[in-house]
């Protein structure tokens, strides 16, 4: 019998991060990603909280340098 390989996608920083009230700081986000990373999920999105008014550029992924331009 052959197994097929389940693979884990985690939104938390995408979808977190859309949450009214929710404002994860970066070293938030360093620490979510370290222990999603610990518990072996496979792909990890870091989103991009652009389309949402309220978003500010503190918001931005770990990867951003800086901020879109206008």
């Amino acid at each position: 019998m052959t197994r097929e390989r389940l693979y884990l996608y985690d939104t938390t920083l995408r979808d977190g991060a859309q949450t009214p009230g929710v404002d994860f700081s970066l070293e938030d986000k360093l620490l979510i990603i370290g222990l999603l990373d610990e518990l072996g999920i496979d792909y990890i999105e870091g989103g991009y909280p652009g389309p949402i008014p309220a978003c500010s550029p503190s918001r931005a992924t770990p990867a951003a340098s800086s901020p879109p331009s206008a």
